[in-house]
């Protein structure tokens, strides 16, 4: 299930096809005349070249236009699957996952579409009760990411259910494997909520449109124009490697966003509710 849409952008992205920025990067590299195509086999190769470029650029943070908020219901579970027919059905498995709250459905699952009713929000709900909450208002609980696979392994009581705090992400192929801690409860009462990164197109046709915002088409270009040099004996020019260095960084300029510098819990002497043997080093 995914939360967040990111709406439509054919009309901004529409314009070029994945043979004319291929064709394009064949020239870059003195290898077509102008005005002529490239042959069947050169189109095949670029086009391999493009999906291999885009599958590493899908791994970096600050290539990706947009993250993607994506969930399921809490089961009981210890471990939920992330990928294409998981628990959180998405196309691409995440490398990574860049944050993750658990939602308490305090209505007992009627926002279980993960959208809020516009109910949830009437004045009139507020006098109900003397904490001052509407019981519709589902209420969002940050978890903290336990960074790695032998943190996670140093847990004690690795099947403590009780109000969720913490996260093991997994990347396993070709499902990863979300795993939070402690494990809520299910019966439609706990929503586990990721932040991933938006998949980039994959598996391009020469004959499919390149969907990506317009100043990514400079950079697919450049990028494999410098690319493709190599198969045909050539190294790419200091020219075609400057456009290219100049066309990611306008990308990176655009996506990246920092977030709040975290402190170690260690050094807070408030708010740690758990410790484990290592969690001095640990920010969490």
């Amino acid at each position: 299930m995914s939360e967040t849409n990111s709406g439509d952008t054919s009309s901004e992205s529409a314009g070029y096809l994945v043979s004319d920025l291929v064709g394009l990067a064949l020239r870059q590299v003195g290898f077509e005349g102008l005005g002529t195509d490239p042959s069947p086999a050169d189109l095949s190769d670029g086009v391999m070249h493009l999906n291999m470029m885009l599958a590493q650029w899908q791994r970096r943070e600050w290539m990706v236009p947009n993250l993607t908020d994506v969930f399921c219901m809490a089961t009981g579970k210890s471990v939920y699957y992330v990928g294409r027919g998981g628990d959180i059905d998405v196309p691409v498995r995440p490398s990574q996952v860049l944050g993750a709250y658990a939602r308490l459905l305090l209505n007992g699952g009627a926002a279980a579409d993960g959208d809020f009713s516009a109910n949830d929000f009437d004045p009139g709900d507020f006098v109900d009760n003397d904490d001052g909450l509407s019981s519709a208002n589902p209420i969002d609980y940050p978890l903290t990411e336990i960074p790695s696979y032998q943190d996670y392994a140093a847990l004690g009581l690795k099947g403590l259910k009780t109000w969720p705090s913490f996260y093991f992400y997994n990347p396993a192929f070709p499902l990863g494997e979300f795993r939070p801690w402690p494990i809520p409860a299910g019966g439609n009462t706990w929503q586990l909520h990721l932040l991933i990164a938006q998949p980039l197109q994959g598996n391009l046709k020469a004959s499919d449109p390149i969907n990506l915002a317009p100043e990514y088409w400079d950079a697919v270009m450049w990028c494999l124009a410098a690319r493709l040099a190599p198969s045909y004996g050539q190294e790419a020019s200091p020219t075609v490697a400057a456009f290219a260095r100049v066309a990611l960084n306008t990308i990176r300029t655009v996506n990246f966003r920092a977030p709040t510098l975290g402190v170690p819990a260690i050094l807070n002497p408030v708010n740690s509710p758990f410790y484990w043997p290592g969690l001095e080093i640990q920010k969490l």
